[in-house]
């Protein structure tokens, strides 16, 4: 769940936090609380505003893992950021380790959580996050095959058939791909503990990747820890087979969700009153049918432009050949549902795309230029994020081997009515990483390098049930319209935890990164992160969990607020209203000197 950010303008202090233990030493230095651009790190800042860092050499590869092989450094570099307690002293103050998403993705969007919390905790608590091994400010997993790309999270990929090249400049440079494995960045997460930190009882926070880094940190059982919080399960380890998260589902779980979405707006009298006949969700299927049939329709044409922009990853290897505008729309109608204020938009574009009238093609073609725009804006801290760690980690770890065939993975996103993934163009990418001997991977020729695979073999934790610690417990938090990190993996890992200290608390309608108490405020409070700050401040002690906000939740809501109306649409009626683009500065008047991309 997204927690908004109260900005903390008092110094925090910054006196060395000496740990109980420390083998080796390293250097604390002052840092801002914020990493302001993506050129310039935390670590070159003005050093005034209260905040530390310190980057520290860890192995390579841990025992049991892989094998420094000769004459490669057996060290890499893992960047730690720390907001030392401003009440009381550190040295003795409760920690909270802050787990960012992904994987591929640095801690420089956790920055303004770990301040915000800090503060709802009174400053008595020291924060940490750290840019797990192959991103942002440690060792960034990399080669020089990488291409530019326009995308809002990655910087660059590397295409299939450029994989053979990255996989030889690995090979030399790190040897086995298991040195930036979940497990080695979970080694490290509990290894600094131990070695870095003053050895007090400690609440780890993990969000989406971070789940499942957390779940793997369980495993290792630092002592430290006294609790757990995932938040937005990505991970299902230690489940069924059958109910195993594997990445290759996505498409299918996203549909699962969409559904439950369009039944929640059929209740919504305004909305059934559009679509009577058929109902939203038939009238999604007979839109998929229609652009299918009659692909030169003004609509489907309009949809279809969605993939002259870039395909769901942002990549260009694989999907950016012509797709049918029934792809399209599929994509573009997940994109707007992974948005708890976007999703409200979906009704009123399947109705005019059903009309297709000459009035809605303006506005038609600006939802398509805004579901373009949310896929290449670029972010501040994009040259920290590593594509390449995200597809080695889910490849390795998230993919059904052997893989199944593109005609099946391309079945599954047929088989639903919307999805902002589509698996099945990721195929050929998967099979350049694992060149893996298979039905599938044999049709291509991108696997057939002199290398060794951009994998590692699964280890002794992957899909083993982790057993909560004595002296830990363990909360889940999940929204049941996320469609990214769906409810039912927090159920399935719920399951399959070893232990009954542990708690599920599930929001009816909230989408991943979303429980504000007062829709549409962007200074609402919000019931995740009161969540939150409740379990840390009871030391992770379920019973004294105040869930009181959870009732507090506003109902499901699908009335669109004026702004999104005139700024995103450009009228004034949902349903009905004509395109106008002066709206869009009634709306946002500080955007008056600039000029509409539609103009």
């Amino acid at each position: 769940m997204q927690f908004y950010h109260v900005i903390l303008l008092a110094a925090i202090a910054t006196a060395p936090i000496t740990a109980k233990s420390n083998k080796t030493f390293i250097q604390w230095k002052s840092c801002p609380l914020y990493t302001v651009t993506s050129e310039t790190p935390a670590s070159s800042g003005s050093g005034s505003a209260g905040a530390e860092y310190a980057t520290y050499n860890a192995p390579l590869c841990y025992p049991g893992l892989c094998e420094t092989p000769v004459g490669i450094d057996s060290t890499i570099e893992v960047f730690v950021k720390r907001y030392p307690a401003t009440t009381g002293n550190p040295k003795t103050a409760r920690n909270v380790w802050l787990l960012e998403g992904g994987p591929g993705t640095s801690t420089v969007p956790m920055e303004s959580t770990a301040v915000d919390l800090q503060t709802k905790l009174g400053g008595s608590f020291n924060m940490y996050l750290m840019d797990h091994r192959g991103t942002g400010r440690s060792t960034r997993l990399s080669c020089s095959a990488e291409t530019k790309l326009n995308s809002s999270l990655w910087g660059s990929d590397v295409e299939a058939p450029n994989v053979g090249k990255c996989a030889k400049e690995l090979n030399s440079k790190y040897g086995d791909m298991a040195s930036f494995s979940t497990t080695s960045a979970a080694k490290d997460v509990a290894t600094f503990m131990g070695e870095h930190t003053n050895g007090e009882d400690t609440i780890v926070f993990g969000w989406s990747y971070g789940t499942m880094l957390g779940e793997r940190l369980m495993h290792l059982d630092p002592p430290e820890v006294t609790g757990y919080v995932l938040d937005g399960v990505f991970t299902s380890m230690g489940a069924r087979t059958s109910e195993f998260q594997y990445y290759t589902n996505s498409d299918t779980d996203f549909g699962e969700v969409a559904d439950r979405f369009l039944a929640m707006c059929q209740k919504d009298k305004k909305i059934a009153t559009r679509f009577k006949k058929k109902g939203l969700a038939g009238t999604i299927k007979h839109l998929i049918t229609q652009f299918d049939k009659d692909p030169e329709s003004p609509c489907a044409v309009i949809t279809s432009t969605l993939y002259n922009s870039t395909d769901s990853t942002g990549s260009t290897s694989n999907a950016t050949e012509a797709q049918p505008a029934s792809f399209a729309l599929r994509y573009a109608l997940g994109m707007l549902l992974s948005d708890s204020e976007m999703r409200k938009l979906i009704p009123p574009v399947v109705y005019r795309l059903n009309r297709c009238a000459d009035k809605a093609l303006d506005i038609l073609n600006r939802v398509i230029q805004v579901v373009q725009e949310s896929m290449t804006t670029k972010v501040e801290d994009e040259t920290y994020q590593s594509l390449l760690l995200y597809n080695v980690i889910t490849y390795s770890e998230m993919w059904e081997m052997p893989s199944p065939s593109v005609e099946t993975l391309k079945k599954r996103f047929t088989d639903v009515l919307m999805s902002d993934t589509g698996v099945y163009s990721s195929t050929e990418l998967y099979c350049a990483y694992s060149k893996e001997k298979s039905r599938t991977c044999n049709q291509f020729q991108t696997g057939k390098y002199d290398a060794d695979s951009v994998i590692y073999d699964r280890d002794e934790y992957w899909n083993k049930s982790a057993v909560i610690p004595t002296q830990a417990s363990i909360l889940l938090l999940s929204g049941m319209l996320d469609g990214r990190t769906t409810h039912k993996n927090a159920e399935f890992l719920l399951g399959a935890l070893q232990g009954d200290n542990k708690e599920l608390v599930a929001f009816e309608h909230v989408t991943i990164m979303s429980t504000p108490l007062i829709p549409g405020d962007p200074e609402s409070p919000h019931c995740g992160m009161e969540l939150l700050v409740s379990y840390i401040k009871n030391g992770g002690n379920l019973k004294k969990l105040d869930k009181s906000c959870v009732k507090k939740m506003p109902p499901f809501n699908m009335t669109i607020t004026t702004e999104y109306l005139n700024g995103y649409l450009f009228t004034d009626e949902a349903y009905d209203g004509i395109y106008n683009a002066s709206l869009y500065f009634e709306a946002y008047p500080m955007q008056s000197g600039e000029q509409s991309g539609d103009q």
